[in-house]
């Protein structure tokens, strides 16, 4: 791509028929998400010839502009462009509810929650193949210590996947990121998995007098993901029967209160089920 990104950009901004006819954008690996008000203004043969777009891809909720590996510092410029480019995650687009709308919108959801942790994943990924690689060269004994840090170091955006895509996931879905990390905080605090090893044993673990399922949540995306959704109800909701007095303290509580049982009672098992069979159809 062409080295000037504040020009590609530019151009690319046009060609969709400017800041006016743009609502949002967002960006994955390599490809800048616009979502457009009018898509009769888009001029599909400018935007593909432009220097350095590589292809360009439109669906029922965006126009997608193929950039490539650097799609990140032309993300950037889009959004000193002005108001309109500064959107940045995408919103609920209102239109008709069909099979093919709900399968664009859980892909959305999954593209918009997970896009930004790739990094991360990827980072973990390849510290984890440096940790296996010295193993089977023996440059260090079994269960040395570098060997056991290497590991955690590459573990630990995987361990804590939940709270990850809890706070990336608060960002897609517009609610409140530190409540979402509370929240997917509980799946993964030590005494809660403790207490879903014993459960997983045989011993009855109720809240409330309500049985507990026994679920890992260690690594898991699906979960997170639809706790967080569900908060940006949760929250709207408390927000408004708590009077104005008592929000400062009274609203996170009561948000806290009622998204974390959902979690562990409800969401969490059916996300865990609902990834299962995700993995098993693939």
């Amino acid at each position: 791509m062409s080295k000037n990104y504040e020009t590609v950009s530019r151009a690319i901004v046009d060609a969709l028929g400017g800041l006016e006819n743009t609502e949002a954008v967002t960006h994955c690996m390599t490809r800048l998400r616009f979502v457009v008000k009018d898509k009769t203004q888009v001029d599909n043969p400018t935007l593909k010839a432009i220097s350095g777009v590589m292809g360009v891809v439109n669906t029922e909720t965006q126009c997608q502009v193929i950039i490539g590996n650097n799609v990140a510092k032309a993300y950037q410029e889009v959004l000193k462009l002005g108001p309109a480019g500064a959107a940045g995650t995408l919103p609920d687009a209102k239109r008709k509810i069909t099979l093919k709308s709900i399968g664009a919108g859980i892909l959305d959801a999954l593209i918009g929650a997970m896009s930004p942790l790739i990094p991360a994943i990827i980072g973990g990924s390849m510290v984890k193949l440096l940790a296996m690689i010295l193993d089977m060269f023996g440059l260090f004994e079994k269960g040395s210590s570098t060997l056991v840090i290497l590991n955690v170091i590459g573990d630990g955006a995987f361990f804590f996947l939940p709270i990850m895509v809890a706070a990336s996931a608060a960002l897609k879905f517009k609610t409140n990121m530190s409540l979402a990390i509370a929240i997917a905080g509980v799946l993964v605090h030590p005494n809660f998995i403790d207490l879903m090893a014993k459960a997983a044993q045989g011993q009855v673990v109720e809240l409330a007098f309500i049985p507990v399922t026994a679920v890992k949540y260690t690594y898991t995306v699906i979960p997170a993901l639809c706790m967080t959704w569900i908060l940006s109800y949760i929250e709207k909701g408390i927000d408004r029967i708590t009077p104005a007095v008592t929000k400062n303290f009274l609203k996170p509580m009561l948000i806290v209160l009622v998204s974390a049982p959902i979690a562990i009672v409800i969401i969490g098992p059916l996300g865990i089920w609902i990834g299962s069979g995700i993995s098993s159809i693939v």
